[in-house]
């Protein structure tokens, strides 16, 4: 089980969906029997503990005692390594690159359950030693040689994780273990059945049956069975016990039952039995090693140490972190005019702690400095496949990313700080309601504060645009379905145009909220004509009673579709995942295509793997951010995953995610019976609502440009494409989660592809994660809707405002020298110039959209402006 939970899976890709198609057993923590094992095991160390802690309260009689107590806080380490062994973020991993570019992915707390095994050895061995020999030099000598016997085995343990890590299956050391721990167990059960048919007592005689049964339960695991079945229709051992007891429905609650055997009646028998044997043998401590003064100060500490953290930890969550967190405005303590005029109404106080400690994270994380071109480095080499974790349920990625470089502490403070938050009973799932000040240019002014400098330089500037009507007004609605967060979904229709959200509605939600979903109808003009209104069951029209709610109702609709279905979901975890997991997992650091994909895959990893417990997880920030339950997050992602898997079509030149990058225009027609090169102007000279479409065909025209030429150099003709098997293998890995990916029958194929990919990875993503300009205004869309509200409440609008700062974290740009990731090779010269040309191209694209953006356009469209645009999604 530890093995499964931690060992890299051989082959998997970045992303899987459908249930028929999970990932591999290697990839699986456990079914849902075994998570009750799991819960077993974690209830067996925490009992342990308590007992331990009682045991010492009441005093230690002798070395017999002493060597249980020994063995419970073995038992305790045990159960703490295989928490860190078991966790799917392999709580405690490092990476290292090799000298022959092995990967090392090593857990160093996981370390902690082979040593408290050693532990467990020794103290079998000790116990042995205490009840066997009456003179006391012998049991001294025997408990000292066992020691040593331990710190040796324990050194090979360290030794073995700070050379190989789990190049060795963790299934070898869980082996070597047990060749130590059931030969000293062994020992120790004759040793005292030897002195139970000496002296009798029926707490040795049971004592005895204990150990007979976890020795044949350690055996039978390393078989692959188990004296423990957690099935409800089959079992023996304790599940045989707790049927035969209790009756066939108590079966599937076995693993209750063994956290009473095995975390109390187990220890409380050995106590037992090793008082008796203390009284019967009526001598003391001192008689073996390590001293009792030694054992006395360590078992304190161990039984102390928990206490200690948790108190230290409840301070810290209960005083500390409030008053570190509690002013995320900056205005000050109490607020005032001093500070302000926004801050004498400052709402933020009343926020739940989990908003204002993640609010304040995100601030600190950001140092303000700009990562240039020289922060992406050239491929490592490295062995295929890269180690994968599952995410959530049909999602996998990889884990480690070249490109960043771990830190031992930093990973485990991400790590622990991620538990931290996503545990419900320290920061339970709260929606307050509280409401704005009604001081004119209070909100603005606050929501001014709370983004600071992380305000993210605005694609589309809807104020500036549309002047005071702003995204309220119904102008707003065209400029956000035009050219704004939603203008790749807006399509022709037979009467005008049409945004659809309304895929949203059946996703449920919390208590107090409206369900999502909306669908907006626009005539030939672009002036809105109606809105479906999911929650409401009904279409609502300029002039009704319901239609600035409405409005408020299809605007955040808009934002949260777009944000989990095609910012996060489709754009960063399944096409941006894919492209990085297939060109690392295949295409050797020298392989010309992985230099030619390192800029647009930087850190894609590293942020993907931060998604997990920041914005996809239950108790996520996203999932404190909208309005989705548990049940509907999941359904949402769900679909989100098995919608872009179906539809993306990356060859083709017409599409952005899965939607028609068309002109949504009458003349449509015309204009795609025009050679592609010409289309663009085509469009802009039939009607001024084909920006968004047409600047989408200029900028991916220069990156087809630019991929075709490098293809160019490195593949003569169809024949070379056909002939490298490497190639081969990387597009068997795309085609394995995109279906609609032609076959690899032609350079052209190739280069359509490529290109298609590189197109969202840059421009795509800049697009769809420009979400500031629509919540910097609590009234211009949420990412929860109240009924009968038409803004967000503080909390709500603070929540959304910190996922969409996080966009503001500056990355490397795509205007820029990236050239030294290019091969050294005999055409280096001629991939250098090439890259020289694509800046030049993009630097001609930038100015054509500023110069139709400053003339007589009615949709100022950005999302396709060069210089806007990052290398990759690496944030």
């Amino acid at each position: 089980q530890v093995e499964a939970a931690v060992r890299p899976s051989p082959g998997q890709g970045s992303c899987d969906y459908s249930a028929s198609d999970r990932p591999s057993e290697d990839l699986e923590l456990r079914n849902e029997h075994d998570d009750e094992a799991m819960y077993a095991y974690y209830g067996a160390g925490l009992v342990n503990i308590v007992l331990g802690v009682l045991v010492s309260l009441f005093g230690i009689p002798g070395e017999a005692s002493l060597s249980v107590g020994i063995f419970t806080a073995a038992e305790a380490l045990i159960v703490l390594g295989w928490f860190c062994l078991s966790q799917r973020l392999a709580f405690g991993a490092l990476y290292v690159k090799g000298d022959a570019g092995i990967i090392r992915v090593q857990s160093w707390l996981g370390l902690l359950h082979y040593l408290g095994q050693a532990i467990a050895a020794f103290s079998w061995l000790r116990l042995h030693a205490v009840v066997t020999h009456a003179d006391d030099a012998r049991a001294r000598a025997e408990s000292a040689s066992a020691l040593r016997l331990c710190f040796g085995v324990m050194a090979i343990f360290v030794g073995a994780f700070a050379v190989f890590g789990t190049v060795i299956p963790t299934h070898m050391l869980q082996a070597a273990a047990c060749v130590l721990f059931v030969p000293a167990a062994a020992k120790s059960w004759i040793a005292i059945a030897m002195f139970w048919w000496r002296h009798g007592g029926v707490l040795v005689l049971a004592a005895c049956a204990f150990i007979a049964f976890w020795v044949g339960q350690v055996i039978a695991e390393q078989r692959g069975m188990s004296l423990i079945d957690y099935e409800a229709g089959s079992g023996i051992g304790v599940t045989l016990l707790a049927r035969g007891l209790l009756g066939a429905e108590a079966a599937p609650h076995a693993w209750k039952y063994e956290v009473f055997a095995r975390g109390f009646l187990a220890p409380s028998v050995y106590f037992a039995a090793a008082a008796h044997i203390d009284r019967v043998q009526g001598r003391g401590l001192g008689r073996a090693y390590p001293s009792e003064l030694f054992m006395r100060r360590a078992l304190r500490f161990k039984h102390s140490a928990p206490v200690l953290l948790a108190l230290a930890l409840a301070a810290i969550h209960s005083f500390a972190i409030p008053r570190s967190f509690g002013d995320i405005t900056g205005c000050g303590e109490g607020g005032g005019e001093a500070a302000g005029p926004e801050c004498a109404v400052d709402p933020t106080g009343g926020l739940d702690q989990y908003t204002k400690v993640y609010f304040s994270i995100i601030h600190l994380l950001d140092d303000g400095s700009q990562p240039g071109p020289s922060f992406v480095q050239a491929p490592n080499r490295t062995v295929q496949p890269l180690p994968k974790e599952q995410v959530v349920p049909g999602l996998v990625l990889p884990s480690y990313d070249e490109d960043e470089g771990l830190v031992t502490s930093r990973a485990l403070a991400n790590q622990a700080f991620s538990g931290y938050v996503k545990d419900g009973r320290l920061y339970p799932l709260e929606d307050l309601d509280l409401p704005w000040p009604e001081k004119d240019g209070a909100i603005k002014a606050l929501m001014g504060r709370l983004s600071g400098s992380l305000a993210p330089a605005e694609l589309y500037d809807y104020d500036a645009n549309i002047g005071g009507d702003s995204l309220i007004g119904d102008a707003g609605l065209a400029h956000l379905c035009f050219a704004g967060l939603g203008a790749h979904v807006t399509r022709r229709t037979a009467d005008g145009y049409e945004a659809d959200f309304t895929y949203l509605a059946p996703l449920t939600v919390r208590p107090g909220f409206e369900r999502y979903g909306a669908k907006a109808t626009f005539d030939a003009a672009a002036r809105p004509v109606s809105i479906w209104w999911s929650h409401g069951e009904k279409e609502v029209r300029p002039g009704d009673a319901a239609w600035t709610h409405a409005k408020f109702a299809f605007r955040s609709s808009l934002l949260t579709g777009v944000t989990l279905k095609d910012h996060l979901a489709a754009t960063h975890l399944t096409i941006a995942a894919t492209l990085v997991s297939a060109s690392r997992d295949h295409l050797p650091a020298t392989h010309p295509l992985r230099r030619l994909l390192k800029p647009f895959t930087y850190r894609t990893i590293a942020v993907n793997r931060a998604a997990g417990p920041l914005l996809v997880h239950e108790l996520s920030l996203l999932h404190h951010t909208v309005a989705l339950d548990a049940a509907g997050l999941e359904a949402g992602f769900a679909f989100a995953f098995n919608r872009t898997r179906d539809t993306f079509d990356p060859a083709n030149p017409a599409r952005f995610l899965e939607y028609p990058l068309e002109y949504p225009l009458s003349s449509a027609a015309e204009c795609a019976a025009t050679p592609p090169s010409s289309q663009a102007a085509c469009a802009d000279e039939a009607d001024e609502l084909a920006a968004f479409a047409a600047d989408g065909t200029r900028y991916r025209a220069a990156v087809r440009e630019y991929v075709g030429r490098y293809v160019g150099i490195y593949y003569a003709d169809d024949a070379a494409v056909g002939s490298d098997v490497v190639l081969a293998s990387f597009w068997a890995a795309l085609v394995a989660h995109f279906p609609r990916i032609p076959p690899l029958s032609s350079r052209e194929a190739l280069v359509e592809v490529l290109t298609g990919f590189v197109f969202h990875v840059t421009a795509g993503h800049r697009h769809v994660g420009a979400a500031y300009s629509a919540v910097k205004d609590p009234r211009y869309a949420g990412a929860k809707i109240r009924p009968g509200r038409d803004m967000s409440d503080v909390q709500a609008a603070v929540q959304v405002l910190a996922i969409a700062l996080v966009t503001g974290f500056k990355q490397p740009m795509l205007l820029g020298d990236y050239s030294h990731v290019f091969l050294r090779d005999g055409h280096r010269n001629a991939t250098r110039a090439l890259w020289s040309d694509f800046q030049a191209k993009l630097l001609q694209v930038s100015a054509e959209v500023d110069e139709r953006n400053r003339g007589p356009r009615r949709f100022k469209v950005r999302a396709f402006d060069p210089r806007e645009m990052a290398t990759s999604v690496s944030i």
